[in-house]
């Protein structure tokens, strides 16, 4: 599991983040995004290039993010 912690960081270094991990997935690999929001662009650009994600609030200013191109592995299994 790739691990991208951008709680402290401002857009769009998260966005650019992720979608540079993303674009470097293989195999089943899963990124693990830790984000202070929901980052909805972010949703739409890995949707559109072949990949699924779960998002999930931990609380309001908590998000996890996986994010694989695998149809095989199972996101909900990956939130722990």
């Amino acid at each position: 599991m790739i691990l991208l912690d951008t709680r402290s960081l401002d857009h769009p270094v998260p966005l650019e983040m992720a979608v540079d991990a993303f674009k470097k997935l293989t195999g089943d690999e899963v990124i693990h995004m830790i984000h202070r929001r929901e980052p909805i662009p972010l949703f739409e650009i890995i949707m559109k290039n072949g990949g699924r994600y779960l998002s999930v609030m931990e609380d309001e200013n908590l998000w996890h993010i996986y994010i694989t191109r695998s149809p095989a592995v199972e996101l909900e299994h990956a939130y722990v």
